[in-house]
């Protein structure tokens, strides 16, 4: 049995939650539509040394308060300066758009700024995959 790829969410607040995105595109948008509460919707693409990273957020982001949080990791990791809106999933990419596992750099970077940011700890909590 291999590991599942996993991925990040930063909501709000700065909690940080480790996501299973599952095995199969299906398994994995229905996953990261869950930690999203919303229809997951791609906000950019980031050329990472350790491959390509994507950020997800909500189809109705802009609804939601701004994401200190997630606009620094995603400055920090590469991307220009944005405001994010609402939780964000951070997950690495596939040249054909597979979602794969992020980086252990850019997870240990996702830890450095939500404990920097956040007044209270970062929870790093498991959430199981679909079903």
């Amino acid at each position: 049995m291999t590991d599942q790829p996993h991925a990040i969410r930063i909501d709000i607040t700065g909690a940080l939650r480790e996501i299973s995105l599952g095995d199969t595109p299906r398994d994995q948008a229905r996953t990261v539509s869950r930690a999203l509460l919303d229809a997951p919707a791609v906000i950019r693409r980031l050329d990472h040394p350790d491959g390509a990273i994507v950020l997800i957020g909500g189809k109705n982001r802009d609804r939601h308060q701004p994401n200190l949080y997630a606009s620094l990791l995603s400055h920090s990791l590469g991307g220009p300066v944005e405001d994010l809106h609402g939780p964000v999933v951070f997950a690495s990419v596939t040249s054909t758009d597979h979602l794969v596992s992020l980086p252990d750099s850019a997870l240990a970077e996702a830890q450095e700024i939500c404990a920097k940011a956040s007044p209270a700890p970062c929870r790093d909590t498991n959430e199981k995959g679909a079903s």
